[in-house]
């Protein structure tokens, strides 16, 4: 039987270049985070918060791609120059503060009510704030790049950009939140100083959001995805609970990369399937049919294997347990049943209540795949271990 009838080869050969890219970049980011646990420890809240950052960082700027990428794909938009790409670049970038600073505030709110120090309602969000300032600046080219070029050379931006653009918000969003706390605690100190830093950052967010509620497109993406990724943020906090109560050694190894590959997996299939939809090549329905859909949910089993595979080697390497490459493959088989099944039915779901899919699905897809990857690590870790 020829395997290309069965298997969408070629999306498997972009997607698996795109997420051993985002394999590495985890992998770093998990190392960043581990080795600097001392700022998390001296900054109560901080790592409650992360995943909420790092998810909203793949939230926002991989749904950014999946809309350039159905726009390009029916014609819409040619180039880098055009209208609608400035015009996402600006609502990217106010999603990304504005959801940023609430989550920073509850997180700055929660660490007051735990140690009785009023200082960490203006630290915390201040961190955040300055951190968006070097991502923000990062993630919004690449992501509008990544999209565009990647389709012109005639690759699928949603097998290529989602994956790479979630792994560089994981490498950039730890990274530059650490040297943010860093220079916020350790060097500028004074209350009056850190409030200057988070007013004139907070003023260019206003700014930013008038020009996006300016434009049409920028409206409509704004009031469809705010609410959205709000309820995420919170949602993330979940998985920031379970982070703070579980700082088990080998829970931290393999957290970055399993929950990053999930959401990457997750992201990749609603975005295709999201085009699929519009392109009329999968109907949806309530009951999942057609080989379109089969095929590309065997793809995304073999995707999802080869790249658990490899994870599962390397915590072999790095801890030497049997035990720990049980339970990657355990977590990581329940955990993308799960998500395949989620994103098929909050695609349809969005259809049918008039939403644009690539404005709600792959928000909540990453944000459950957190949610879902982390309590079948934890589940998991304590049955075996």
């Amino acid at each position: 039987m020829n395997i290309r009838r069965l298997l969408d080869t070629r999306m498997i050969r972009e997607s698996l270049a795109a997420l051993l890219l985002a394999l590495v970049a985890d992998s770093i980011a998990g190392y960043v985070m581990n080795r600097n646990l001392s700022v998390f420890l001296a900054i109560p809240g901080l790592l409650m918060v992360l995943p909420a950052l790092i998810d909203m960082r793949g939230n926002i700027y991989g749904a950014f791609i999946s809309r350039l990428s159905s726009k390009l794909h029916l014609g819409e938009i040619k180039s880098m120059k055009d209208k609608e790409v400035k015009e996402g670049i600006h609502a990217s970038q106010f999603l990304a503060f504005s959801m940023a600073l609430v989550v920073g505030l509850f997180a700055g709110i929660y660490a007051f009510y735990g140690s009785g120090n009023a200082f960490y309602i203006l630290l915390i969000p201040a961190v955040i704030l300055l951190t968006h300032v070097f991502t923000t600046s990062i993630l919004t080219p690449t992501a509008a790049y990544l999209s565009v070029k990647t389709y012109e050379k005639g690759w699928n931006p949603d097998n290529v950009g989602v994956p790479l653009i979630s792994s560089i918000g994981d490498l950039t969003s730890v990274s530059f939140l650490i040297m943010s706390a860093i220079f916020l605690v350790y060097y500028i100190i004074h209350p009056t100083l850190i409030s200057i830093i988070a007013a004139v950052i907070l003023g260019y967010v206003i700014y930013i959001g008038y020009k996006s509620l300016k434009s049409k497109n920028g409206k409509k993406v704004i009031i469809q995805s705010a609410p959205v990724l709000m309820l995420v943020a919170f949602m993330e906090l979940i998985t920031g609970g379970l982070w703070e109560a579980n700082k088990i050694g080998i829970i931290l190894l393999i957290l970055p990369a399993v929950l990053e590959t999930l959401g990457n997996i997750g992201s990749v299939f609603s975005s295709r399937l999201s085009s699929f939809i519009y392109l009329g090549m999968i109907e949806p329905k309530i009951v999942p049919q057609g080989k379109n859909f089969y095929r590309e949910v065997l793809s995304i089993a073999v995707l999802s294997l080869i790249i658990y595979t490899l994870i599962a080697i390397f915590v072999f390497i790095v801890t030497d347990s049997i035990k720990g490459i049980f339970l990657v493959f355990s977590a990581s088989f329940l955990s993308v049943v799960s998500i395949i099944l989620l994103a098929y039915y909050i695609t349809v779901l969005s259809l049918k209540m008039k939403l644009d899919p690539d404005n709600i699905v792959i928000p909540l897809i990453t944000t459950l795949a957190d949610i879902i990857g982390t309590v079948s690590i934890v589940f998991v870790y304590f049955l075996i271990f």
